[in-house]
């Protein structure tokens, strides 16, 4: 929504002078490569994903067409193999949005929201191309606040709800989502557990965590990345090579809070969290 919304305000008209082809896997990584191999098939004059698994599986089978290629919302920097980020070579270039790295960010909300914090229930995917670095970020943030990570792995949609039920029967102090497509894509499966269990919740994703049913969000706004990524996708498509244009990387963070939910599961929100909030949700 982002991105088209920002090639909208460039002036492009979907119809008139820009056409969208879009596959969406939605978390599958077996599709994500299939789809990728159909996209280059169809010789778009531009690829662009949003993903660290889509951007990944692209490259990969985009090596021997070299279209021109942009990505958006990449978490894993490691992953593009991209040395000079201001001339990044070659036919690819886009926005990097880290949410793994403001893991140990969420983790000091959490504390501060409950000072006797003992124990943090972390949903993640094993699968996931940044799985060790999530690993070691979350592992070291906690041992600096004197907590315990308890991790709970889903790989698929199925594997979702027996998960929760570990998080209900372990009744850990608070809970904690990472950037996956399969957490984020099923908080329909989370959220409303952790709130029948009244355990207090924080997300990474800014259009879904609050209005999803978490008590906290603090991370990247997808949305605003998009329409970073778009004014690359302009460039691109006005004839500019995406080797020559330097890599960016989204910084602008949002934090909400639903102080509602809170109150319904007996959190008290201290005074410096909601004044540092960029939204508090009160109903």
């Amino acid at each position: 929504d982002g991105l088209k919304a920002g090639l909208k305000e460039l002036g492009y008209t979907e119809g008139v002078n820009i056409n969208y082809e879009i596959f969406n896997p939605k978390g599958d990584r077996d599709l994500t490569k299939t789809m990728a191999q159909e996209m280059i098939a169809k010789k778009p004059d531009l690829l662009v994903t949003l993903s660290t698994t889509a951007m990944s599986a692209v490259r990969d089978a985009n090596k021997d067409a070299q279209r021109p290629f942009v990505f958006v919302d990449v978490g894993n920097f490691k992953e593009l193999g991209i040395e000079n980020i201001q001339r990044p070579g070659g036919f690819m270039t886009g926005v990097v949005a880290d949410n793994v790295a403001t893991a140990p960010k969420r983790m000091e909300i959490l504390k501060e929201l409950l000072p006797n914090l003992k124990t943090v229930g972390v949903l993640v995917n094993d699968k996931h191309i940044s799985y060790n670095d999530m690993l070691k970020t979350h592992e070291d943030a906690a041992k600096k606040l004197g907590i315990k990570v308890l991790w709970y792995k889903v790989t698929k949609k199925e594997e979702v709800s027996p998960a929760m039920a570990r998080i209900v029967k372990d009744k850990p102090d608070a809970v904690m989502t990472t950037s996956e497509a399969v957490i984020s894509g099923n908080s329909d499966l989370i959220a409303p557990v952790l709130k029948k269990a009244k355990i207090p919740s924080i997300d990474f994703n800014v259009e879904r965590g609050v209005k999803s049913g978490y008590m906290i969000v603090y991370g990247i706004s997808r949305y605003n990345v998009g329409l970073q990524g778009a004014r690359i996708v302009d460039k691109v498509l006005k004839g500019e090579k995406p080797g020559e244009i330097p890599v960016e990387f989204a910084s602008l963070l949002t934090f909400e809070i639903n102080a509602s939910l809170a109150k319904e599961i007996g959190v008290k929100i201290p005074d410096s969290l909601l004044l540092r909030a960029n939204k508090v949700y009160n109903q």
